[in-house]
């Protein structure tokens, strides 16, 4: 629990402390783990655009797993891999319910999908070129036809890539965020594999089910599971 409410003011500390900046620029980035419903009024009625990715609440639940296992923490041992599996399947786990969480943005992305985008991990890892031009596009900067005839995209794709930014001299090695003090994780714990289905690797089927269960249950009727065999998608 005092892990729990010790990130929990962090995060609140990091969004105030982000917000408190918006006075001195007129366009701020903000990267954020707050549910839909928990967002400042300024920030979920500014009509300012939103990027939200789901994964697949199986991998979701081993990348947390895992990160936190790298935690620098004066809160002792942590959780083994069952017990935080089961209080990520009960909603108990930091940063509340993940599929609770993911229903939240996307109610609220069918409610106005000209403020937020909502994405997939799964499908963009897949094949990310036409996701970085669905993005530009939504955020007001879509390529041209010159700057696609010249590669610009590939050439985006291959800069932002996952294996190009774990390889990033900064998040190597035991190197910490030195402009937030209260982190506990080295900047390398931010990029572990990246891959999907690395669940197979930790999860027993009987896990993997119940976590399936509850997904399928909780968006059953939302449309939120067909999003991505939509034709174009």
């Amino acid at each position: 629990m005092s892990l729990f409410l010790s990130l929990r003011t962090n995060l609140l500390s990091s969004l105030k402390l982000m917000l408190s900046k918006t006075e001195e620029t007129l366009c701020f980035r903000l990267i954020s783990h707050i549910p839909h419903g928990l967002l400042p009024k300024s920030i979920a009625n500014s009509g300012c655009k939103m990027v939200y990715i789901w994964r697949d609440p199986k991998d979701t639940f081993i990348s947390m797993w895992t990160f936190f296992q790298k935690q620098r923490s004066d809160f002792g041992p942590l959780n083994s891999l069952e017990e935080s599996f089961d209080m990520f399947c009960r909603g108990t786990a930091v940063y509340g319910p993940y599929l609770d969480h993911v229903l939240g943005y996307w109610k609220a992305y069918q409610e106005n999908p000209n403020q937020i985008l909502f994405l997939k991990y799964e499908t963009m890892r897949a094949d990310p070129l036409p996701y970085v031009k669905i993005l530009a596009q939504f955020m007001g900067y879509g390529f041209t036809a010159e700057e696609e005839k010249k590669g610009v995209v590939e050439k985006v794709v291959n800069l932002c890539s996952f294996e190009t930014l774990k390889n990033l001299e900064v998040n190597e090695g035991e190197k910490i965020r030195e402009d937030i003090p209260w982190v506990h994780w080295p900047n390398s714990a931010y990029f572990r594999k990246g891959m999907v289905g690395d669940w197979h690797n930790y999860l027993t089927p009987e896990m993997a089910a119940r976590i399936d269960g509850l997904m399928h249950e909780k968006f059953k009727g939302s449309g939120l599971l067909e999003h991505d065999k939509l034709p174009g998608r």
